[in-house]
């Protein structure tokens, strides 16, 4: 069986790095095991979002392992497919097996901002820069539209709760709330305290904010599961304007994202002069 082609798992791998650079939903298939005529192992073929494929995997099961792939990628999971598939999921079937694959997933945090205002059409710009996949839900029509979120991935005009209800909310999804009132940011941080978001932020003055979170906790919430929520939300950068807010806002979000503290660099790394 012939090694794989060097020269094109070399342009596989810099096209997945390409990707992953551009916070770009990519899946790199890897041949794991192959005991027949089909593609060797370390064989890899990468899928797109878009269904293109880069690469060949030669194998009778191509057609399937691509399938597969495809699956994976919809639901942001990496993972390891075995063929002929077995009716039954043994050790004993996966040992028998003539091809195995490993699916490689990586896709872009979500951000999903809740309310189309002023200040998330800033938000949703800011954070689609810096590589962030937005989904926007406000359920008004002309709040909710493309022309005004034209880097919005996904666009959701509906009510707050059931839209908020049916989203796919993981450890890769942040959330923005930034509705038109009280009520509204009640319902919506009300719907997603409990969810796994890695980040849950909240618009308001102080006053505005303490007023909310009152209402969620008599509604039942814990005192320990609110203290997630980031209200009033962003960083302390003396912001006025929707846009400064919205750097405010997105500075939060990467600091959550890339682990760091929000400081000063010139305080964290800051310069030594010799005396």
């Amino acid at each position: 069986m012939a090694a794989p082609d060097p020269k094109v798992q070399l342009e596989i791998m810099q096209a997945f790095a390409k990707a992953v650079n551009r916070s770009e939903p990519v899946a790199l298939v890897t041949v794991v095991r192959s005991t027949t005529d089909y593609a060797p192992a370390g064989a890899k073929l990468l899928l797109r979002a878009n269904g293109t494929t880069l690469g060949d995997l030669a194998s009778a099961f191509a057609a399937e392992v691509v399938a597969d792939a495809k699956r994976s990628l919809a639901l942001g999971v990496s993972e390891a497919f075995v063929y002929p598939k077995p009716r039954a999921r043994t050790r004993r079937s996966e040992e028998s097996a003539a091809f195995e694959v490993y699916v490689e997933v990586v896709r872009p945090p979500t951000l999903l901002i809740v309310g189309g205002g002023h200040v998330g059409a800033r938000v949703a710009k800011l954070a689609k820069f810096v590589g962030f996949q937005v989904a926007v839900l406000d359920d008004r029509p002309d709040f909710a539209n493309a022309e005004r979120f034209p880097d919005a991935d996904q666009i959701i005009c509906e009510d707050f709760i059931p839209a908020l209800e049916r989203f796919p909310i993981d450890e890769t999804t942040y959330i923005v709330v930034v509705t038109r009132g009280h009520k509204h940011d009640e319902a919506a941080v009300r719907t997603v305290v409990t969810s796994p978001a890695a980040y849950i932020g909240m618009i308001g003055s102080r006053r505005r904010a303490g007023a909310v979170m009152k209402l969620i906790r008599d509604s039942g919430v814990s005192v320990e599961t609110l203290a997630r929520v980031r209200t009033p939300i962003g960083l302390d950068i003396g912001a006025e304007t929707p846009e400064e807010i919205a750097v405010s806002i997105v500075g939060e979000l990467l600091t959550v994202r890339l682990g760091g503290s929000g400081r000063p660099l010139s305080d964290v790394a800051g310069v030594a002069f010799a005396e």
